[in-house]
């Protein structure tokens, strides 16, 4: 199964190097055919490093384009791409040496399994030395609801995890160019319409915070949340009942994040509305009770319930 790899640039001169050679520094590196990387409209230094690593780096590939935004970036290499597998991978994250390995060996014994994704380590400092290991939700491909919980929970299947059939792309086209956040999302939820995913424990992925992030908070992120729910409610009229508990995750996540930064009467707001929506969503009340704490409290009990929470589901992933 060859690989290709895709990933976009916009004025990432500081990071793309990185990303590229965690590319090239895979086990499994021989099943990797190509990397395309699409340099959307880079102001910085960008281009003149693409093209000095190009030159030393026989499979990759260099596409100029004017500012079409990422998914229009991904959709242009797609075009191009010759594999059979897909790769995404943010021109600000980088990869362990394992990933396509550990991947391929479950995408070969599973065929009708369209995505495998795995966990990640978010981080901010330059040397990555704050790393925090997310374990993610892990969908397996038995899963006969799969459509139904990723609709609920929109659990971060975080792209830069992710290898795709290039024939799931064959099937549900290609990124919604006129979503400029969250089409990750949208994608993920098409191809959870038609096949399967299966989630591959361990962090793979090392993925960076920085002040350019376009999901840096989760606020600005609930427009979209709200369309998407009405567009696949309208596709999936069995997903209607749903939507509820949906934009109540939305709403508490968004609260959780806003309590995070000190904006307690904001946070107290979104759990309103994540209360309206669905009251016996447990984690309304797990946020209202830390949100009234002291803001020195606060923070210190947010961590301890998250480290327990990733201690459980890591036992049980």
């Amino acid at each position: 199964m060859a690989i290709t790899v895709i990933m976009t640039c916009h004025n990432e001169e500081q990071f793309i190097e990185q990303a590229i050679r965690s590319v090239v520094d895979q086990t499994a590196y021989s099943e990797i055919a190509e990397i395309i990387v699409v340099n959307d409209g880079s102001s910085d230094g960008s281009q003149a490093l693409l093209e000095q690593l190009s030159d030393e780096i026989d499979k990759l590939r260099i596409i100029p384009a004017d500012g079409i935004g990422l998914p229009g970036a991904r959709n242009l290499a797609l075009k191009e791409a010759r594999g059979d597998l897909i790769a995404l991978l943010d021109g600000d994250d980088y990869w362990t040496p394992g990933k396509t390995a550990a991947q391929l060996a479950v995408l070969a014994k599973a065929p009708t399994v369209g995505l495998v994704y795995s966990d990640f380590y978010d981080f901010t400092l330059p040397d990555a030395s704050d790393a925090r290991l997310v374990l993610v939700r892990a969908y397996q491909a038995s899963n006969d609801k799969l459509l139904e919980e990723y609709f609920i929970h929109d659990a971060p299947v975080i792209p830069s995890t992710a290898i795709i059939r290039r024939a799931v792309f064959d099937d549900v086209g290609p990124f919604d160019a006129e979503i400029r956040l969250g089409e990750d999302t949208e994608m993920f939820l098409r191809i959870a319409e038609n096949w399967r995913f299966q989630h591959v424990p361990g962090g793979f992925l090392y993925k960076r915070r920085h002040g350019k992030n376009l999901t840096a908070r989760l606020g600005g992120l609930l427009p979209v949340a709200i369309r998407l729910t009405e567009r696949f409610t309208a596709r999936n009229p069995r997903l209607k009942p749903l939507a509820a508990k949906r934009m109540a995750r939305r709403y508490a996540a968004t609260a959780n994040d806003c309590a995070k930064h000190g904006e307690r009467n904001e946070a107290l707001g979104y759990l309103w509305q994540a209360f309206q929506s669905d009251p016996p969503y447990w984690r309304i009340y797990a946020y209202l009770a830390i949100s009234l704490l002291p803001a020195w409290i606060g923070p210190a009990l947010r961590q301890s319930f998250w480290t327990v929470r990733r201690a459980i589901r890591g036992r049980t992933a």
